[in-house]
């Protein structure tokens, strides 16, 4: 179903994934340019694309790359490969 009857916009779902794609720099420009025409429109996915843009832009800025201990890293590798 690509709808979503509570929000109001027909291509909810698509907009949702493209949405995603486009803030992990993953988007083509066919669907760049397919949801940056359709948030003129469509202010239901305006709002969830800012939103969304500002949260990640939040977490770049307050999570911090810390060296994790090596004895953490090797415990962790062991579980994944096992």
């Amino acid at each position: 179903m690509s709808d979503c009857p509570d929000c109001g916009c027909s291509d909810f779902e698509k907009c949702l994934r493209i949405l995603n794609l486009m803030l992990d720099n993953e988007a083509t420009p066919n669907q760049e340019e397919f949801f940056l025409t359709h948030i003129e429109k469509c202010m239901v996915c305006f709002a969830h694309y800012n939103v969304e843009k500002q949260i990640r832009q939040l977490l770049k800025t307050k999570l911090n790359n810390k060296a994790v201990p090596s004895e953490l890293a090797d415990d962790i590798r062991s579980k994944i490969v096992s």
